[in-house]
């Protein structure tokens, strides 16, 4: 399945370049993977075989007709007539990792003890875009061993402000100390 995904995901990005839409795209399949997400009745529908292509693809019409370009309609419209709109997840995150990499952003996880806010991660994508001279678009995973602070991965950069990390190399230097 992921195969399938990859393949739909690359031939779209293709398209979003030969089109010179990859930013507009970009946050257009953004928009419905998030409302496709929203909740598990919107999943169940979309999954369930009672309900017709057509209903499927009227509901479709009648929530995105003005939000999204003919192009991303008629391609959300295949997937539901190919069955693969549960494959539409993988998709997404498919298209949008090559865009990001098509627009030289690279992409990272920040990981916490407790979820972090929006705005707290964009202070965060902006300290470690400096530091490594790129754009980096993180993704907040938790954490619960750190105790507190952050742990940012990117590529094989590694930027540790954990507790856990200080209290490692204290225990560490302490007992170098100690010989």
């Amino acid at each position: 399945m992921k195969k399938v995904a990859n393949r739909y995901a690359e031939a779209l990005f293709e398209f979003a370049c030969e089109e010179n839409k990859v930013n507009d795209w970009q946050n257009q399949i953004g928009l419905i993977k998030q409302a496709l997400a929203q909740d598990e009745k919107t999943q169940m529908f979309f999954a369930s075989k009672r309900i017709s292509s057509e209903d499927k693809k009227a509901l479709l019409d009648q929530v995105f007709k003005s939000s999204i370009d003919t192009y991303i309609m008629n391609f959300i419209f295949l997937l539901v007539d190919k069955s693969r709109i549960s494959q539409f997840d993988l998709i997404a995150r498919k298209f949008h990792r090559l865009c990001n990499s098509y627009k030289g952003i690279k992409e990272g996880f920040v990981y916490s003890i407790r979820e972090l806010s929006d705005e707290e991660i964009k202070q965060i994508e902006t300290s470690v875009s400096k530091k490594l001279d790129t754009n980096v678009e993180l993704t907040n995973r938790i954490s619960k061993d750190l105790i507190s602070g952050i742990r940012v991965v990117v590529e094989d950069v590694v930027i540790d402000g954990s507790m856990k990390y200080k209290l490692d190399n204290l225990r560490s230097e302490l007992l170098k100390g100690s010989r």
